[in-house]
């Protein structure tokens, strides 16, 4: 996940003039709050996480308690809005929000069943 969120955000800097340009919106904490979210995940399933939301694939039971008991809602929700905030995603943000939180509610119900 680290891997993954490090070449997302060199991704997101735009070389214009010789100069970096953050993505609108998001201010610098926000990437450190991100980079720290991703920390409570695997790689594995941080990256399984990304294509559920994004491309509507499924979740393991296990990513799904690593992401309820890891990484937890509102790490889940930052990462909603840090792929919204990526131009170059070229992401449909209802979608991504609509299928986050689907994503959310099945995790929960599949994390809640482990125990």
């Amino acid at each position: 996940m680290v891997a993954l969120l490090s070449s997302t955000i060199a991704a997101s800097m735009i070389v214009a003039a010789g100069e970096f340009a953050i993505p609108p919106k998001p201010e610098p904490s926000f990437y450190k709050t991100v980079k720290q979210c991703s920390m409570k995940i695997s790689d594995q399933c941080g990256r399984t996480i990304v294509e559920a939301v994004l491309e509507d694939r499924d979740i393991s039971k296990q990513c799904c308690v690593e992401l309820v008991h890891g990484m937890g809602k509102l790490c889940h929700d930052d990462f909603l809005r840090f792929y919204v905030s990526l131009p170059e995603l070229g992401v449909d943000a209802t979608h991504v929000y609509t299928r986050g939180i689907q994503v959310w509610n099945n995790c929960v119900r599949e994390a809640a069943s482990n125990i």
